[in-house]
């Protein structure tokens, strides 16, 4: 007998706990194929549209949401993950429909004040003053949406800026990127019978750490952009350097993973550069955004929720492969669209069609690797010590 397509979500039942990531990563990975539609509905026309400051919280709060609820979820209580995914899909569907502002606003901040009660306390005892700043920081990335409807009641909205929380949220990625690398880095270089040099770069790490939280808070502050640019760059160039140290092994498919890892952490070091540059008035701001959110979100979620869906030894590294070449060419489309502006829909398509086939392919993946697993199954990262 033919087994259904919905085989690949664990029954819902009164009791037990769940896998978060079985049912987050699947629908991060279709909401983020959708995302980009929703908005080219401005250019496109016969197609629904939202506006750009709803496609960037539907992104940044929804898809970024989905994944920290999947990665660090973990196996919640039923109830908990019915709150939590019930709140999620609400969230998404508010966004395109004329709910209005207050219910959308409100729904994102259940969502991200739930979230932060469940993952941030599993970071409280860690020992290493970097690691302690996990648990405050993802308090800081859930809770944003709160923040921005308590600064809305109060008339301090304006000084609340999306660019703060991209901040927080690249300095999450380096962080867990970093976490995610070593481990696989070392192993690689064990095989060769080799040890890895560098390995997690203390000073480096907390030095990016707070360039990045110090670039958040001059934001949050509203201090003049050129100020910002500063320790954004400093930050992103401080990445870059660590990645070299760590001399990856660019290419092979048997550290498909690792590579797919290494091509996102390098887009968010040069997308922080170029981030730092458009801040200070010498490129546009949304080109240098996108080299971040395709470029190293695409790229580094695209990677998490492939190594995470599938036993160890059995990720599929031809995956990882096209992960990296869709993301890549999508990032440089994007990237000069406003610059080649004879060509703009046609790169925005482009750039437009490649993510959504990379998130398509990432989210075919992750299900048939579900439909592998018995329900309860669930590849969960440890909590830094």
């Amino acid at each position: 007998m033919k087994a259904s397509p919905f085989a690949a979500f664990p029954a819902i039942t009164l009791r037990g706990r769940h896998a978060s990531q079985r049912f987050f990563f699947p629908a991060a990975a279709l909401f983020a194929a959708l995302g980009p539609w929703l908005l080219l509905g401005i250019y496109l026309p016969g197609m629904p549209a939202v506006d750009i400051a709803t496609h960037a919280r539907g992104m940044l709060f929804g898809y970024v949401g989905a994944l920290i609820a999947g990665y660090l979820g973990g196996r919640l209580l039923t109830r908990q993950l019915l709150t939590l995914f019930g709140l999620w899909l609400a969230g998404r569907w508010a966004e395109i429909t004329p709910s209005g502002a207050l219910v959308t606003q409100l729904l994102y901040a259940g969502f991200g004040l739930y979230l932060a009660i469940i993952v941030a306390p599993r970071f409280t005892a860690a020992k290493k003053w970097r690691n302690r700043m996990i648990a405050p920081l993802l308090i800081a990335i859930a809770c944003f949406p709160l923040l921005l409807l308590v600064a809305g009641m109060l008339r301090l909205a304006p000084l609340l800026s999306l660019h703060s929380l991209l901040l927080l949220i690249c300095l999450l990625m380096f962080f867990m990127g970093g976490r995610f690398i070593t481990p696989l880095l070392a192993r690689a270089y064990a095989n060769r019978g080799a040890t890895l040099p560098h390995r997690v770069q203390p000073a480096l790490e907390g030095t990016v750490m707070l360039l990045l939280l110090v670039a958040a808070i001059l934001d949050l502050a509203g201090t003049d952009s050129r100020w910002t640019s500063l320790p954004t760059g400093a930050a992103g160039l401080l990445l870059c350097l660590r990645l070299l140290r760590w001399r990856l092994p660019w290419r092979g498919l048997e550290q498909a993973a690792l590579v797919a890892m290494g091509y996102g952490y390098l887009w968010l070091g040069l997308g922080l550069v170029v981030f730092s540059l458009s801040l200070a008035g010498l490129l546009p701001v949304t080109a240098s955004l996108h080299v971040i959110t395709i470029g190293a979100l695409g790229t580094l979620s695209s990677t998490v929720m492939l190594k995470f869906s599938h036993a160890p030894g059995n990720a599929p590294a031809r995956v990882h492969q096209l992960v990296v070449v869709l993301l890549s060419v999508a990032v440089l489309a994007r990237f000069l669209a406003p610059m080649l502006s004879a060509y703009y829909r046609e790169l925005l398509t482009l750039a437009a069609t490649l993510w959504s086939v990379n998130f398509l392919l990432v989210g075919g993946t992750v299900l048939l690797a579900n439909r592998s697993k018995p329900p309860g199954a669930c590849s969960h990262p440890r909590s830094p010590a």
